[in-house]
Parts: C-alpha cells; structure tokens; sequence
C-alpha cells in the first residue's frame, strides 16, 4: 500500500481521575527520525512508544505529543524552612536595633520571603491505569495517523500514475517524430559536410566516418529504450507495491530526468526538443510528488 509521510493523529483516553492525550504528526524526511514531547515521569514508556510508531511509519519525521491532564489536584506538600525564618526574624530585629527602626515583620511579609515556605507537588509516572489509557490513546492516534497517510498516499499515487502515463504518450511521439524527421537530419547532416568540406579533397571512408559519427552523435534510440524501460518500471511499482515506493521512485525519476536531457540535448529536431522540454517539466512535477511518498 503506497503512503505519504505526511500525516497527523489525534488519541485520548481517560477516567475521572486521568486524561491522556497523545498527538503525532509526521512530514517528509530522507530517514525515520522519531521525535517525542512527554512528561519526564513518563520518559520510562519512550522504548515502548518508539517501537509502536516504527511499525507504522517506516520513513519521514514523525513527532509525538504526549499529554496528561489530571482530573483532580495534585497532592502538594508544604514545608516550612524554620531555620530561614529564624534567620529572617533575626535579621530583621538586628536591622531595627542598629537602624533604630521601627517596625517587625508580619504573617504575610513572613510568607512572601524568598526559601521561607516550599511547596512540592507530588509527581509520579501513574500506576497501570494510566499506561492502559496512554497505550489506547497512542493506538487511536497511530490509526488516525496511518489513515491520513493512506489517503494521501493514494491520491498521491493517482496523480503520478496519470503524469506517467503521459509520459508514455510523449515518448510514443518522439518515436513517431525521429522516423519522420530522419531523412531531415540526414539531410542536415550531408549539407553540414558540404559546407565544411567545400574545396577540400577528402577519403570517400574518412568522409563516411564522419557522417557515421555526426549521425551517430544525434542518434537518440538507446536513450528511448531506456526511458521506456524506466517508465514501465515506475508504472510497476506504483501498480504493485511491494513496501515503501519513495526511494525507488526517486531512483528512478533522477534517471528518467537523465534521458529525457539527453534527448533534447541530441536531437537534432525542433519537434522532438520541444516535447522532450515538456517532459522535463512533468519529470520535475513528478519528482516534486515522490518525495512525499514513504
């Protein structure tokens, strides 16, 4: 099944007591790269959370945002610092002696003092219940985040399946084009000879090497083969995936880009660069797609 890397899901699982939320998003990139956002006394879960997503994505960035809202308050714990207190306290009564001024430190000021109360609040990493919830809300959001995949992979896959088979087309036309425009390029080619050999006495051979040779340099039926060969491969894999198609597909887009310059570097007619310069902007539109399939 063909896939995009790009995709977002969204899970929650809760009781009165616990919610947990996890969101993933995935975009494109060359390897598999998991990225996590989840409380620190949650960090033990990670291994458990990166083995989860790996059997789903197998390539592209995916991060991961994990949640948990609390239903009630959390415990809290207050502990009066009696020594900083004293030590205010002190401070404060040998200001006033020394300064002769007047005054004392009250309830309030006394708590508002920088060390004199700490408050800590009880963070733990929940029991089984809490990683019951969190695995059923990676699960919701694994599920989504495959689908948006999915579908956006096989949308992708449309498209490419029609700009090949144009692809096809334009190189059914080049084909009809260099039967039409031989005798034309031969023509060409003898001209060309004349003009550069006009006076100048020459080996009837050396003279047909040449010809050979100029022929031969505009001649552009291997670079039609494989461009055909190229395109039937692509076709497959998009016909009949067997895993990931991203990277094979970009191997291919770079060779079909490969050939189709090369036939409009070579021929030597204006029809066939003319169509082989639209078939490079469709090669570039199509390359612009794979990089968005896993």
């Amino acid at each position: 099944m063909i896939k995009s890397m790009t995709g977002f899901g969204r899970g929650e699982a809760g009781n009165p007591l616990v919610r947990m939320e996890v969101e993933i998003r995935g975009v494109n990139h060359r390897f598999l790269e998991i990225r996590f956002r989840m409380p620190q006394e949650m960090s033990d879960l990670e291994a458990e959370l990166r083995q989860q997503v790996s059997q789903v994505a197998r390539r592209g960035r995916v991060d991961i945002w994990v949640e948990r809202v609390k239903g009630v308050d959390p415990e809290a714990l207050v502990t009066i610092n009696r020594g900083v207190v004293a030590g205010y306290l002190e401070a404060a009564g040998r200001i006033g002696t020394e300064f002769s001024l007047p005054g004392s430190l009250d309830l309030q000021a006394i708590l508002a003092l920088p060390g004199a109360v700490r408050v800590e609040f009880r963070r733990d990493g929940g029991g089984n219940e809490e990683k019951v919830l969190f695995r059923e809300a990676l699960a919701q959001a694994l599920e989504a985040f495959d689908e948006a995949r999915t579908q956006e992979g096989g949308k992708l896959a449309q498209d490419l399946r029609s700009r090949l088979s144009g692809l096809v087309g334009d190189l059914a036309g080049i084909r009809a084009a260099a039967q039409r425009s031989l005798p034309e390029v031969q023509e060409k080619i003898r001209k060309r000879m004349d003009s550069l050999l006009e006076g100048v006495p020459l080996d009837p051979g050396r003279l047909a090497q040449e010809a050979a040779y100029l022929a031969g340099r505009s001649d552009i039926a291997e670079e039609m083969v494989r461009l055909s060969a190229h395109l039937a491969k692509a076709q497959e894999s998009l016909q009949s995936p067997d895993g990931p198609v991203g990277k094979p597909l970009d191997f291919l887009v770079q060779e079909l880009h490969r050939e189709v310059n090369t036939i409009a570097s070579k021929s030597e007619s204006l029809e066939i660069s003319q169509v082989a310069l639209r078939m490079k902007g469709e090669v570039e539109r199509i390359r612009e797609q794979v990089q968005n399939l896993e």
